[in-house]
């Protein structure tokens, strides 16, 4: 079975007619506070290597440890 990436799963519940992307949340490490979590209304852009946040801010896609779509835990690194 394939494995698929943060990004494709980010686009994929973007995208989809089926989904709500406002009800995406993401989880990512963060080198000062353990983790952060970050609302999908935040993004503006999914790039190839990072999230680009509406603030300016840059998150890198490696450190994304899990995506949640509602109450349910969607994608999580292993």
């Amino acid at each position: 079975m394939r494995k698929y990436s943060a990004r494709e799963i980010l686009n994929k519940l973007k995208w989809h007619p089926e989904y709500d992307f406002s009800k995406v949340e993401i989880v990512c490490m963060d080198r000062f506070s353990g983790s952060i979590r970050i609302s999908a209304r935040e993004i503006e852009e999914i790039g190839q290597k990072f999230l680009f946040l509406k603030d300016g801010k840059m998150i890198p896609q490696h450190r994304i440890i899990e995506i949640r779509y509602g109450d349910e835990t969607v994608w999580k690194r292993s």
